[in-house]
């Protein structure tokens, strides 16, 4: 059982901590929310170094498992982050602040009550890993031991910023190459809508409680309303884009226009501009203005800031293209960069770059079709 246990917890650490590595940014993202329920907004901007950090240190933990590797120290470390890690998701699922707690970033999606139960059956392993720390050995010696952890650590650190730097290797997101933003927004027709409850509070003699539409105390005049909610008892369907809507600065809605236009077009996406790599805008007009020199086709600018910063930054870099605006969640969703490109057709992902791996003109141009 010992051994079993080891083998468990150190494979779906190692399978946890490489996916979040893959993505860390979107695993900071989850920190940030985490952050916000618990006041520390302070904390938000050393989300994505401690995304990195905790990674690669879930990994090492994996790879020290199934080596045996300092058990008698790894075991107290292991033991206080699930600890720790099961009564953050156990607060998770019974207050539903944060709905998805980002263990497998976004390759697997966990519900709350699911990572709390992920949780609960990883804390019984771990225990049993605890309790015979004395007994777990390695046939490695102490240098081998302590090469393979600070060697693991590095290359996990070397995986996690590089993913950061550029793009993830492999993209779970629902903005992926090749994906069709129109039908991942659509509702199959008959699909099952959320299931709604109303709730209405009433208080008498200073005590509140709770009514549905079929209890509540209509002929009891004593009963004063004070307000009334819809409480989510079942989440129906929804598609894997859902929160997409492109606006202009006076808020009209340009989404479908601009999704679903039949040709080509580029997108440059900056989440936050007053923080974005002011450099890279030099490669980008390169690449629109041959585009629209050449092939006439269109680029716009994304963002989620204001519309004086985003005209002030426009003018003050000499941008041709207009800029349109968007949520930063969904766009830091689109592309993992400030900013990153996306060339689009029909609807459709044709490619998508960090601004520090972005395609010559001359490249580019092979990926369109004619």
């Amino acid at each position: 059982m010992i051994t079993f246990s080891r083998f468990f917890v150190g494979i779906l650490f190692i399978i946890s901590g490489l996916i979040k590595l893959n993505d860390p940014i979107g695993f900071s993202i989850k920190l940030e929310e985490y952050f916000v329920v618990f006041g520390m907004d302070w904390l938000g901007a050393y989300a994505l170094s401690m995304s990195v950090i905790i990674c690669a240190v879930e990994v090492v933990l994996g790879i020290a498992l199934l080596f045996g590797i300092m058990q008698k120290q790894l075991s107290w470390v292991l033991l206080l982050m699930i600890l720790f890690f099961t009564w953050l998701t156990g607060y998770s699922a019974v207050t539903d602040k944060v709905t998805d707690c980002g263990c497998f970033g976004d390759a697997i999606k966990l519900t709350p009550w699911q990572s709390f139960t992920k949780d609960i059956v990883l804390l019984v392993f771990i225990t049993i890993i605890f309790l015979a720390r004395n007994k777990i050995t390695s046939s490695l010696t102490v240098t081998k031991q302590v090469t393979y952890v600070i060697l693991a650590y590095v290359i996990s650190m070397v995986v996690g910023i590089y993913s950061v730097l550029y793009l993830p290797t492999v993209d779970f997101l629902p903005y992926k190459v090749g994906n069709n933003i129109p039908e991942l927004m659509k509702i199959p027709e008959g699909a099952a809508p959320d299931s709604v409850e109303t709730k209405m509070i009433y208080e008498k003699d200073g005590v509140q409680q709770a009514f549905t539409l079929k209890d509540y105390p209509w002929q009891d005049s004593t009963w004063k309303w004070v307000k009334t909610e819809n409480v989510l008892i079942k989440e129906g369907f929804r598609p894997k884009i859902k929160d997409l809507r492109i606006a202009d600065a006076d808020g009209n809605d340009y989404s479908e226009d601009i999704i679903k236009y039949a040709d080509y077009s580029l997108w440059v996406v900056s989440y936050d501009l007053e923080n974005t790599n002011k450099e890279a805008y030099n490669k980008i007009k390169e690449i629109t203005s041959g585009l629209e020199k050449d092939y006439k086709i269109r680029s716009i600018g994304l963002t989620s800031s204001n519309d004086l910063v985003t005209e002030t930054f426009r003018h003050e870099n000499n941008l041709a293209f207009t800029y349109y605006y968007c949520d930063a969640t969904t766009l830091k969703t689109m592309v993992r960069a400030n900013p990153g490109v996306l060339l689009i057709k029909n609807g459709t992902i044709e490619g998508k770059w960090s601004h520090r791996g972005l395609p010559s003109y001359d490249e580019l141009k092979k990926l369109l079709k004619n």
